[in-house]
This record gives structure tokens, C-alpha cells and sequence, in this order.
């Protein structure tokens, strides 16, 4: 017994060791996002340069998917999945999409779009929230400079609403923000 195991854990070492060519050159996890930001930005008399206004977090990762990127003639499209957190107690969203990316071919910038669908957490609590939907429409704006190799900082404005859909008006939610991108 003690023998076969042996066995198997070393095929299973050489069949990692093979793999690692392989998994260089297809990087599932090609970026990780996170930032601060403020909600409610598009509201009247809101300063969004106040600091005091920072009161979410946000992380986002975005994958490869070699296949996709034949769609288009200009940047890369990655499906994205991300969290904006609510630290002040008022409504976290889960959401993911797809987003496109241009990276200028001679100059350290980028832009970026977004779209997708967003769950938020007020549609689990007894509160009232101020969506009428569990399911929202979510899309999200960037554009950064690459600070340091591999490493871009970014503005971000992110927007997710129920357009109204389930009986109760609403604004949407609006976010602005800073966030760091790392690329493996």
C-alpha cells in the first residue's frame, strides 16, 4: 500500500512538472484589482473629493480567456468578477461580467469598460433597501497609468441599477474610486 501511494504522488509530481509550461503560458488569473471608494457620487452637492465620503472597499479579479480575444481587433476582453463591500452598513454588491481593455501601444495608460449583473446584499436583510430587485444591472468605467511594472493605478466609476423593474423607483448606486492593478 505504502508503495503504490508513493507511486501515485510521484506521478502526480511529474504530471505538475510537465504542466508548468503550459500553465506559463496561459495565465488564468492574469490581474487582481482593490480599492477605495465613495458611494453616491452623483447626487447633488456631493463633494466626491471629500475623504471622508470613502467608505467602500472594492476587490475585482479578471481571468483569460484565450478564445475570447478574437472578438476584437483592439484590447483584450476578460470576464470579471469582483465586490464592492459597504463598510458603513449600507448595500454590498457581488457582480460580475465582461470587460474590455486598451492598453495604449506606446504610452503607460489604459482604459476600460465593464458590464455585467450585480446581486446586492440588501435584498437578503429584513431593511428596506433601496433597490426593489435581488438582481441588478451593473456596468463600471476606468482609466489608469501604469505606475510601476505590471502595476496600474486607476479611477474607477462603477453604477448598478434595477432600472425600476420591480416596482420600486430607484436611483441606482454610484461609485467612485481609486484602485491598484497588479498583473501576473
Amino acid at each position: 500500500m505504502r508503495k503504490a501511494l508513493s507511486c501515485l504522488f510521484a506521478s502526480l509530481g511529474l504530471m505538475l512538472l510537465a504542466a508548468a509550461p503550459a500553465w506559463a503560458q496561459v495565465a488564468f488569473l492574469p490581474e487582481i484589482r482593490g480599492g477605495v471608494a465613495a458611494r453616491d457620487v452623483l447626487t447633488p452637492g456631493t463633494n466626491l473629493f471629500d475623504p471622508g465620503r470613502v467608505r467602500d472597499l472594492n476587490v475585482e479579479l479578471l481571468f483569460a480567456v484565450p478564445d475570447l480575444n478574437a472578438w476584437t481587433v483592439l484590447g483584450e476582453l476578460r470576464p470579471h468578477l469582483g465586490a464592492s463591500i459597504s463598510l458603513n452598513g449600507k448595500e454590498s454588491l457581488a457582480y460580475a461580467g465582461l470587460s474590455w481593455t486598451f492598453r495604449a501601444p506606446v504610452l503607460p495608460i489604459m482604459a476600460e469598460l465593464g458590464l455585467g449583473g450585480a446581486l446586492h446584499s440588501g435584498s437578503l436583510g429584513t431593511a428596506p433597501s433601496r433597490f426593489g430587485c435581488a438582481v441588478l444591472a451593473q456596468g463600471q468605467a476606468s482609466i489608469g497609468v501604469e505606475v510601476l511594472p505590471r502595476t496600474t493605478l486607476m479611477a474607477t466609476l462603477q453604477h448598478a441599477t434595477d432600472f425600476g423593474l420591480c416596482n420600486t423607483a430607484n436611483d441606482g448606486l454610484t461609485t467612485a474610486g481609486l484602485r491598484l492593478g497588479v498583473r501576473f
